[in-house]
């Protein structure tokens, strides 16, 4: 079997072991994917790049307390996530790639037709609202709508219980609402 046909559970236990390759292998496969997170959180390239690395140092500096209960990405995410709280520079005034998800779950908006929410108009316009969102909402919503994690992973991630991640996910989603809903009203869109 390959290296890069590895199971994750497989590279995590040969990681455990000492093995430098099998972390790199999984350090290779979700750090594209936690950098564009850590960056929709913190809207600073620098701040997520250095949270990533700082994340895989102390990801593989405690591999041994991984216990498995979760998936490594979740791990890893929650590792980057307090790493980049640590570091929070300014905000970053690059585009974000904001899928219509979020746009789909925010109350009130389902009955908008797709055309709206894969608007480049809207997408900017959710881009700084989210921005714009006190960081505990920003970051529950950006890993639950915008990267697809799981509640439970989200609450995983966040290190909270699933009714208090509901709770700022809720809370998020309506204040995106509050801010986007002039777009509606208005007839940007």
């Amino acid at each position: 079997m390959s290296h890069s046909a590895d199971s994750e559970e497989r590279l995590v236990a040969r990681a455990q072991r000492g093995d430098n390759d099998a972390f790199n292998e999984l350090a290779d496969r979700y750090s594209t994917r936690l950098r564009r997170t850590l960056y929709r959180i913190t809207r600073d390239c620098d701040a997520a790049y250095d949270a990533v690395q700082e994340a895989l140092v102390r990801a593989w500096q405690n591999i041994d307390r991984f216990e498995g209960r979760s998936r490594f990405f979740t791990w890893l995410t929650r590792i980057g996530i307090n790493e980049a709280y640590r570091g929070l520079r300014r905000p970053a005034e690059e585009p974000l790639d904001v899928d219509d998800m979020v746009g789909e779950r925010v109350p009130g908006w389902g009955n908008q037709p797709d055309r709206v929410f894969e608007s480049r108009e809207f997408l900017g316009a959710v881009e700084g609202a989210l921005g714009k969102l006190p960081l505990d909402y920003r970051t529950a919503v950006t890993l639950r709508d915008v990267e697809g994690l799981s509640t439970a992973e989200t609450a995983e991630v966040l290190g909270i219980g699933e009714r208090a991640l509901k709770s700022r996910l809720h809370r998020g989603r309506m204040a995106l609402r509050e801010r986007l809903d002039h777009y509606f009203e208005e007839g940007y869109l």
